[in-house]
């Protein structure tokens, strides 16, 4: 995975994406592009952006996923429910003598949005007023082009370098039918999809670095743990955000493998 612990900041999942195994780069110049990225001395540039800087390259990273939401992304029930668990799990650690945990503790914490703390109830719900593959497309939209409005600026302060946006991806895997061959469910990833690279196509974005944390298939024959048929991370520059395999994904159509 790329993001594990809650209390992870950007640089800690920056440097977990740059020592990642199962990197994916279909051509000769995206595998040169791919290995000069992940060989770079990177420094850590969050306090005024774009995120990550090195001598040849400038990377913005931003999180996404398909979670529906509200108020135009403000309201996020996951996240909240994410938080609001990271802080009883903190509160609960509060309770020991100092010295009881290392410092350098990292936490996992992931909460239930059928949760009601006020109450200590939990109300079922459907997973597809959780999350679906609209709400997927609506989050990287807003998110991506509030990224894209700061290109220009980025350019100015470093002219020379080349520009790529990490995407942090937490959704789950999505397919237009369920049973569906390897190749196929390749080409169900988001970067195949026109209706997210079509904000890219215009941009002055060299290069697309997609960083999958929650995506899972699994087989008839490999039923308890994921197979390998999805990187991790993927690289697509800006001569490949459509290509021969690129289309338009219906997106009622699209079913998350966690329904």
């Amino acid at each position: 995975m790329i993001k594990i612990f809650s209390n992870e900041t950007e640089w800690d999942i920056f440097k977990n994406v740059l020592q990642s195994e199962g990197l994916y780069a279909k051509s000769k110049k995206e595998r040169k592009l791919l290995d000069e990225i992940t060989k770079a001395i990177w420094t850590d540039n969050t306090s005024t952006r774009p995120d990550f800087i090195s001598d040849d390259f400038m990377i913005e990273m931003f999180e996404i996923d398909d979670i529906v939401t509200s108020k135009k992304g403000k309201n996020n029930p996951q996240r909240k429910a994410d938080a609001r668990a990271l802080r009883d799990v903190e509160s609960w650690m509060s309770n020991f003598p100092k010295g009881t945990f290392h410092e350098d503790l990292m936490i996992i914490a992931h909460g239930d949005t059928r949760y009601n703390p006020e109450t200590d109830t939990f109300t079922p719900d459907n997973s597809v007023s959780h999350h679906n593959y609209g709400a997927y497309l609506n989050n990287f939209t807003r998110i991506c082009n509030k990224h894209l409005v700061s290109v220009e600026a980025y350019r100015k302060n470093y002219p020379n370098k080349k520009l790529g946006f990490l995407i942090v991806d937490d959704s789950t895997m999505y397919l237009s039918k369920l049973r569906v061959q390897g190749r196929d469910i390749f080409l169900s990833l988001p970067f195949f999809d026109k209706n997210f690279m079509k904000s890219f196509i215009k941009s002055d974005v060299d290069f697309v670095v997609w960083a999958f944390n929650n995506k899972y298939m699994y087989t008839e024959e490999n039923s308890k743990a994921p197979a390998p048929l999805l990187p991790n991370v993927a690289l697509i520059n800006k001569y490949n955000y459509y290509n021969k395999y690129s289309k338009k994904f219906d997106i009622k159509s699209m079913i998350s493998l966690e329904e």
